[in-house]
């Protein structure tokens, strides 16, 4: 099977590869939020349906009360007038707010779990692809200059990649085990964002709802960081393409 041999052009030093793999991982998190606010920003415009509308009432602009609500009963005759939202409309500090329809839950979780899927995608696609050249780099070097190989190197620098994620599960362990602030799991769930859709199944109330074994199993979510990192370096070490033995295969 061919592959692409880059001599020399992939030096890079193990401290550096783990911070690329922890900046990646920063930059996944920003996309994950971008992915599911893309998704839901057209999934609610598809589904957009005015329920009804509303008065709002302000003296300064700044604090508003609702006065008056309507909701459309489908039984309105042809060019019907709300003779009372006309009253209001006419006076001054007084405001018409359109009630539109909420996605209903099975559907935002629908939307969280595609979002995961795909997030997870882009995660581990952008730490396999700098794991899996300093692994083809370390490998080229190995047979043409003797060089030693670390066969290990992505999964440790995975791991160090791993340390601040980590930290906040400590946080989080520690705060349900004595009982602090409930601001860990805010910290947990941000610092761990890519796993978004696992962290909320788990987590569906304050610190104290968390049961010791759901506190266990919330630790899966530091390991796709060090296995995406093993597996790409493995791959690079062994000059395969991924793309290439797949396509390979199908043809097959």
């Amino acid at each position: 099977m061919a592959y692409n041999r880059r001599i020399g052009q992939t030096e890079m030093s193990f401290s550096k590869l783990s911070v690329q793999c922890l900046l990646r991982t920063l930059l996944a998190t920003f996309l994950t939020l971008v992915i599911y606010m893309s998704i839901t920003f057209v999934v609610t415009g598809v589904n957009y349906k005015a329920l009804g509308y509303e008065v709002l009432y302000s003296e300064d602009d700044e604090n508003f009360e609702t006065v008056y609500t309507y909701m459309y009963t489908g039984d309105e005759p042809e060019n019907w007038v709300d003779e009372k939202l006309a009253e209001y409309m006419g006076k001054e500090g007084y405001y018409q707010q359109t009630i539109p329809n909420k996605l209903s839950k099975s559907t935002m979780n629908t939307i969280s779990w595609i979002t995961q899927i795909i997030a997870l995608i882009v995660w581990g696609a952008l730490i396999y692809i700098v794991n899996w050249n300093v692994g083809n780099a370390d490998a080229d070097k190995n047979e043409l200059g003797n060089a030693p190989i670390d066969k290990h190197r992505g999964l440790k620098a995975g791991l160090v990649a791993v340390i601040p994620f980590a930290v906040t599960y400590l946080v989080l362990v520690v705060a349900r085990l004595l009982g602090s602030p409930h601001a860990a799991v805010s910290l947990f769930k941000i610092f761990n964002y890519n796993c978004f859709a696992f962290n909320n199944m788990i987590i569906t109330g304050g610190l104290a709802s968390i049961s010791i074994l759901e506190l266990v199993c919330l630790a899966l979510v530091l390991l796709p960081l060090p296995i995406f990192a093993a597996f790409g370096y493995s791959m690079g070490v062994r000059h395969t393409i991924l793309k290439e033995k797949i396509v390979y295969k199908n043809e097959k």
